[in-house]
């Protein structure tokens, strides 16, 4: 339950209680092994009053990705991809720079790597489900090119994490933006190339088929 501002100092109090306990968890230990009995020893809370605004622990840590994922959306809704990916690229690493010790965790630490990569997996959908050149691929292509643009991203940002952020935030993003560019370029270059083959193919079968008059 999101903190609206409206509430009861105490409610508010409580939310936040629960908020802060489930975080501190999911830095320590894998998501699975956390129980609503386990947040509710350590907020020093009753399990009914957990109840009062979670249904469950899924619930909780669902909140906590929308809250993320909404955050991220709204820094690039204007822009296109594939038009501007560069820009998109910039706006991912400053957030994640911004986003703080709780993020970066729920993306790198192998702990939560799981729920980081759901979380990254919506980034990427979000950002291309409204391309209309996204749209008009194919399925299969569609499957491709998000497989390519989430594995490429992720597993940079969480090498240069691993790394110690060894080079600058500045270089990092030029790195990325051109690894991507270069494969989304290439990628757009080879469906054009199956579709005049496709069309090429099609034509010539048609020719050979159209009867002699």
């Amino acid at each position: 339950m999101l903190i609206q501002g409206t509430e009861d100092l105490r409610v508010q109090k409580t939310i936040a209680n629960i908020d802060k306990t489930f975080c501190e968890l999911l830095c320590e230990k894998e998501y699975e092994k956390i129980s609503v009995t386990e947040i509710c020893q350590r907020a020093k809370i009753q399990r009914k009053t957990f109840y009062a605004y979670y249904p469950s622990v899924d619930a909780l840590l669902r909140e906590k990705l929308d809250v993320m994922s909404r955050a991220y959306i709204e820094r690039i809704k204007k822009y296109s991809v594939p038009e501007q990916i560069a820009e998109i690229n910039r706006e991912f690493y400053l957030y994640s720079a911004e986003a703080g010790e709780l993020y970066e965790k729920i993306i790198c630490n192998a702990v939560c790597r799981g729920i980081g990569s759901k979380l990254l997996q919506e980034f990427v959908r979000k950002t291309w489900e409204s391309s209309p050149w996204f749209t008009s691929l194919t399925l299969w292509q569609q499957n491709l090119l998000l497989t390519f643009v989430y594995s490429t991203g992720a597993s940079l940002y969480r090498q240069w994490v691993s790394d110690g952020k060894q080079i600058r935030l500045e270089d990092m993003m030029r790195f990325a933006q051109r690894l991507l560019e270069q494969g989304i370029r290439g990628f757009s270059q080879m469906v054009h190339k199956e579709y005049v083959s496709s069309s090429s193919q099609q034509e010539s079968f048609s020719s050979y088929t159209r009867p002699v008059h």
